[in-house]
Formats: C-alpha cells, sequence, structure tokens
C-alpha cells in the first residue's frame, strides 16, 4: 500500500513540474529546479539574488510574458550570478508578448545566452521562438553599459 501512495506522489509531482513553462536550476542560492509561471518571473528571482553562479532557465512550455522581462547585470541589486542560459525543453516552443519595447531585456547582462535549441535533440535545430506580436519592436533588446 505505501508503494501505491509514493507511485501517485511521484506521478502528482512529475505533472506539475512539467505544468510549469519555466524552471530555474542554480549552482549557488537555491539550486532548485524552481517553477515559474514566465521568463519574468524567472528574472525577478535571479535579479533578487535567489539563483546564483551557473545559472539555467528552462523553457519546459510556450509562455505569454505580459510584463517585459528584464535580466540585470550581475552586482545590480542582489544579481549575482556567472552566467545565464535560457533553452527550450522540447521542440517548437515559444515565449510570447506584446511590447511596444522587447519581449526580453539584457539591462547591461552579460554572460547570457539564449539557446533555441532543444539539448534533448541531435543536431541544430530552432526549437525556441521569441515573439513580440508588436510588428514594430523586437523580441529581444540589449542595453549596454
Amino acid at each position: 500500500m505505501k508503494k501505491m501512495y509514493f507511485f501517485v506522489l511521484a506521478v502528482l509531482i512529475s505533472a506539475f513540474t512539467y505544468a510549469q513553462p519555466v524552471s530555474v536550476t542554480a549552482t549557488a542560492g537555491t539550486l532548485g529546479p524552481t517553477l515559474y509561471t514566465t521568463v519574468k518571473t524567472a528574472f525577478d528571482a535571479i535579479n533578487a539574488g535567489t539563483h546564483q553562479g551557473a545559472v539555467t532557465i528552462s523553457v519546459n512550455a510556450n509562455t505569454t510574458e505580459t510584463v517585459q522581462a528584464v535580466l540585470n547585470r550581475t552586482g545590480t541589486g542582489s544579481a549575482s550570478y556567472t552566467s545565464v542560459l535560457l533553452q527550450p525543453t522540447a521542440n517548437g516552443l515559444s515565449i510570447t508578448g506584446n511590447f511596444t519595447s522587447a519581449v526580453i531585456k539584457l539591462n547591461t547582462a552579460t554572460n547570457v545566452t539564449i539557446d533555441g535549441d532543444n539539448p534533448n535533440t541531435a543536431g541544430i535545430n530552432r526549437n525556441l521562438s521569441i515573439i513580440n506580436t508588436s510588428v514594430t519592436t523586437p523580441g529581444i533588446v540589449w542595453i549596454g553599459g
């Protein structure tokens, strides 16, 4: 009977994990995986110093950003990371928003890699799209310092 409860609990935890569009792991601070509903909330946690060191943001499902996702440079406020990697975990995923500016803003952030290739598949693929439904603005912008 205990095995059955453990199995049901494991299935429920797995379902919750995969139901969240974004997860973050790090080498310092809160290691994770920590689940987020948007890239913006993941960036907010990194900016707050929750995740530190080498940070990986996994996009597990499509997200719709209702507020621009801004990542600040390490050392700004509580942000303390050596690198940030954003990548999809499945094929055909998108980060979408409708802004007069970019969906993702790298605010003097360096050592950031946005890799659209799903690491779970072989070859060079385009598995992640960043889409701004406003026709006059880009999906990503870097503000230099």
